[in-house]
């Protein structure tokens, strides 16, 4: 990877973890509106330099996938813990990161303390050669110092010019992958920790889509949403961008057409199975002897 590309790659970083911050502290606070916090997000993202990659988040078991829709009344309560996950890019070169807060109460500080402890623990190995399944080894057992468990069917991943899963997945166990790290890949470790059994599933409604593929569409609804999500290439898009431009009737039915044609893909919320809370912290980093973490912010400890 050359240092130019290095140089785009640190100023998104920069940025991403700049509004990771400055998000998850205006919704510890209870009362918080989920809605007003995400649009603060992209327009901060957009202010910085950055393009908008995505601004999610997730509540209590919730893990990831979840962004309010136009007409969510959603805000913080007392007790709530809330993970931020932040998705900047400059012409597709990304910078992807998360991290958790709790609202008010702290009793649940040492579920964010073993999901911290299991990132810096993988980070630490980062770099060529190392397998996969130590990187996992290493989330897994500061989760379970601590007494909590991984989530096992979410990983991190590889990350190319506009695909934020580039096809080989980081474990948050020891999975037994023996492949090995190479020098130059762009990853994202993400361990998410719970109090549940470690499982998640999707469920509820999707507010997050993909383009999955290009195929020839018949009504207008459907080529308009098309049109409006065109510079995502296949980076997500949010319910909220479209149903604030063409309104809900229209999106719905343009939705429900590419859908069917499975040119678009829903990701819906993903919840831990058991009920159980879910925290999560993410860095990106570049692989090297000595990893480059481009979305670490001067007051992580992480």
């Amino acid at each position: 990877m050359d240092q130019e590309t290095i140089k785009i790659l640190q100023k998104v970083g920069s940025i991403a973890a700049q509004v990771r911050r400055e998000g998850a502290s205006k919704l510890a606070k209870p009362g918080t509106s989920f809605l007003e916090v995400m649009d603060y997000c992209e327009q901060r993202i957009l202010n910085l330099g950055g393009q908008i990659a995505w601004a999610q988040m997730a509540v209590n078991d919730a893990a990831a996938h979840y962004c309010p829709a136009e007409d969510d009344s959603s805000a913080s309560k007392e007790g709530d813990i809330i993970k931020i996950d932040i998705g900047v890019h400059q012409d597709g070169w990304l910078a992807d990161n998360g991290m958790t807060v709790v609202v008010g109460k702290s009793e649940y500080n040492d579920l964010l303390k073993a999901t911290q402890n299991a990132l810096k623990a993988a980070i630490k190995l980062v770099r060529p050669g190392v397998q996969l399944w130590e990187l996992g080894e290493a989330q897994a057992s500061e989760a379970e110092t601590l007494g909590y468990k991984t989530v096992r069917n979410l990983s991190g991943h590889t990350i190319e010019p506009y695909v934020v899963h580039a096809g080989i997945s980081i474990p948050a166990y020891n999975n037994k992958d023996k492949t090995e790290l190479q020098e130059g890949w762009q990853i994202a470790i993400e361990p998410f920790v719970t109090n549940g059994v470690g499982l998640i599933k999707e469920k509820g409604i999707p507010t997050v889509f993909m383009v999955e593929k290009e195929r020839g569409v018949r009504s207008p609804y459907a080529r308009n949403i098309l049109q409006q999500v065109k510079a995502q290439k296949t980076l997500p898009f949010t319910l909220k961008w479209l149903t604030r431009k063409m309104g809900k009737g229209a999106t719905a039915l343009g939705l429900r057409e590419l859908q069917q044609l499975d040119v678009v893909r829903s990701y819906p919320p993903l919840v831990e199975v058991s009920g159980g809370l879910v925290s999560q912290f993410e860095h990106s980093m570049i692989v090297k002897d000595k990893p480059i973490v481009y979305t670490r912010h001067e007051e992580d400890e992480w």
